[in-house]
């Protein structure tokens, strides 16, 4: 059996190049900066070849260079392969789809967010199976001929991700605070459920993904780093790149701890938190054990945005959040999102404003400003819809810079200003 994990495409069919990370959020751009390493296809293609070693098994990244869908659909085509497994955000549903039926295997997998959405659709199209949530143990079970496990994945039973194929090393990412950072994932899950991000569509559901915050076992991802620092002689360290790096704050210390005692604290660590767990005791463990970037997200200093998308931030504490970071020689990296529910013209222009004040105070060292984007399946996508907000059906829209909504006092011409007419 000839397998082949393909990471979503390059370009779209439209031209634009797509920034890949489905189970969060794609962005299409003239010309893409970098390429998030395709972390859960890549923990797929490690299970697979370790679980099926009769079969032929390789993962191939067209987004890395920025393949047109053509050329994508030629390189897999070549391999003839008899099993096509790829992840799919909105953005990417309809370039991918069409990479697909011209490469024509016999078995087709779809994951990612969209499939969990419109699995009918996807069916349609040519897809023989479609998996809703994690992915690896179900798409081994598929491949074995057994029924499809239940539950959320145990970390430890997984392999270290794919680095055969690709070079884990090759995915440098725009914002890390030096070159040479690997993308490692010591947990997995989130215990959030903010109404417009697609995660917790992965583990159950929002409302339903109570528990899905995972730690994997600290020895195995000391040992990864380990793994990494031995073969990439010029990595500076490792960017945990998860939904909420500390959900779990006594296994955070615990880490922390331990990489300072394996002397692992001489590279650089950044990762992806929520300030709300965060003492000042914890930020100085962490710079102690070599991280230099925290990355928060903000999204809106609004009462009335926080509530309606169920992320609700109390600018003080974030604030002293930043200043425990500054103290600490901590980078702090954060999150805003022009038009969210809830949101007008004075609401994101204040948060705007207090984001320049962080900057000129140091506190804030870089940030994202994103537009709000309804991902289909979220509530965020339903209240729009309810709601007669869209602008267009057009998945292609879906990037995270058009405004794709207008509500009454709010249109799209003025968040697209808001924004800075990006």
């Amino acid at each position: 059996m000839k397998i082949i994990i393909a990471n979503g495409p390059g370009q779209l069919n439209n031209g634009m190049e797509v920034i890949l990370f489905p189970s969060r959020c794609d962005s299409a751009v003239h010309s893409k900066p970098f390429a998030y390493y395709p972390y859960e296809l890549a923990y797929l293609s490690a299970l697979l070849k370790r679980e099926m070693p009769e079969a032929e098994v390789k993962l191939i990244d067209g987004n890395y260079p920025a393949w047109t869908p053509r050329q994508y659909a030629y390189e897999i085509g070549v391999h003839k392969p008899d099993v096509l497994i790829t992840e799919c955000s909105a953005l990417t549903y309809e370039t991918m789809t069409g990479i697909m039926q011209m490469v024509g295997a016999k078995i087709n997998i779809l994951t990612g967010p969209y499939g969990m959405w419109k699995p009918e659709e996807a069916a349609r199209d040519g897809w023989t199976h479609v998996i809703k949530g994690e992915y690896e143990a179900k798409v081994l079970a598929i491949l074995q001929g057994k029924p499809e496990p239940q539950g959320f994945i145990d970390l430890d039973w997984l392999p270290f991700p794919e680095d055969q194929d690709i070079s884990r090393i090759a995915y440098s990412e725009a914002s890390d605070p030096m070159p040479g950072m690997i993308q490692v994932y010591p947990t997995r899950g989130c215990p959030m459920s903010c109404t417009f991000c697609v995660a917790p569509m992965y583990y159950g559901g929002h409302g339903n993904h109570r528990g899905s915050h995972r730690t994997r076992d600290i020895e195995n991802v000391c040992a990864e780093i380990e793994y990494l620092a031995h073969k990439y002689p010029t990595m500076n360290g490792c960017f945990f790149n998860e939904e909420n790096h500390n959900a779990n704050t006594d296994w955070l210390a615990a880490f922390a701890e331990a990489l300072i005692a394996k002397g692992l604290n001489r590279f650089i660590y950044d990762a992806m938190c929520g300030y709300w767990t965060f003492t000042e005791e914890l930020v100085n463990l962490l710079a102690r054990a070599g991280y230099k970037q925290l990355r928060i997200g903000i999204e809106s200093t609004s009462d009335k945005v926080g509530k309606r998308i169920l992320k609700n931030v109390r600018v003080e504490k974030v604030e002293q959040f930043m200043r425990w970071c500054k103290a600490a020689n901590i980078r702090v990296y954060g999150t805003f999102m022009i038009g969210a529910p809830g949101a007008t013209e004075e609401t994101d222009r204040e948060t705007l404003r207090m984001l320049e004040y962080w900057r000129l105070k140091g506190l804030i060292n870089c940030c994202q400003i994103s537009t709000a984007t309804p991902q289909p399946g979220t509530p965020f996508h339903r209240e729009a819809i309810e709601n007669g907000w869209l602008v267009s059906g057009d998945i292609n829209r879906y990037d995270f810079c058009t405004p794709n909504l207008s509500y009454p006092d709010y249109p799209a011409d003025k968040i697209r200003l808001v924004r800075g007419g990006r």
